[in-house]
């Protein structure tokens, strides 16, 4: 039973800090505060991870990632830590993953966000809305210091893609008017 206590205590203890950890989720570039929640929660301070299950959602600044599961990578050890928190290096999502910005959000299978480059790499069958535009792939690359987004086919190595192996798009194109003819005299040859 003391064993059940101490172990519960610890565990507790962990949790607490990992949580904490969240407050020092500040990367260069990025100064939000990052925050996850989840229905479950365990946490693998050997191997510096937590894993996060069922509704899992990761928010920091204006964007959320939902999933259905996430894998949380962080620096050093919780208990060997000293009190200070750790700092958050990755989330790996997976499961019906959904990042949403505002003007924009992606759908795949699994996710990468690397909180040190300030990138997001999805892949299986992603899906990106920018306003009424959208394209389709199997593998995305968003980087968010500079906004840019790459989207390729993808290959069976890194996902599926419904497109066949192509990325397909659709794209708003703005209403044009028509350009006005004028009966403008044509130059004369006088000289």
């Amino acid at each position: 039973m003391a064993h059940r206590a101490t172990t519960f205590i610890l565990l507790a203890c962990t949790a607490t800090a990992l949580l904490g950890a969240r407050a020092s989720a500040v990367q260069s570039g990025g100064n939000e505060t990052l925050s996850v929640d989840a229905d479950h929660i365990e946490i693998q301070d050997k191997t510096q991870r937590a894993l996060f299950t069922g509704s899992v959602r990761a928010r920091q600044g204006t964007m959320t990632v939902t999933s259905d599961r996430a894998e949380v990578l962080y620096s050093a050890s919780i208990v060997d830590a000293g009190g200070s928190p750790p700092e958050i290096s990755q989330i790996r999502a997976s499961g019906n993953v959904v990042v949403t910005r505002p003007d924009e959000n992606a759908s795949g299978s699994y996710a990468i966000y690397d909180l040190n480059k300030r990138t997001i790499t999805m892949i299986g069958n992603v899906v990106l809305h920018r306003g009424v535009n959208v394209v389709r792939g199997g593998r995305l690359v968003i980087n968010l210091n500079s906004n840019a987004a790459s989207l390729d086919a993808g290959g069976s190595k890194l996902g599926t893609s419904k497109t066949g192996g192509r990325v397909t798009g659709v794209f708003s194109v703005p209403k044009r008017t028509a350009p006005t003819t004028s009966a403008t005299p044509a130059p004369s040859d006088n000289k």
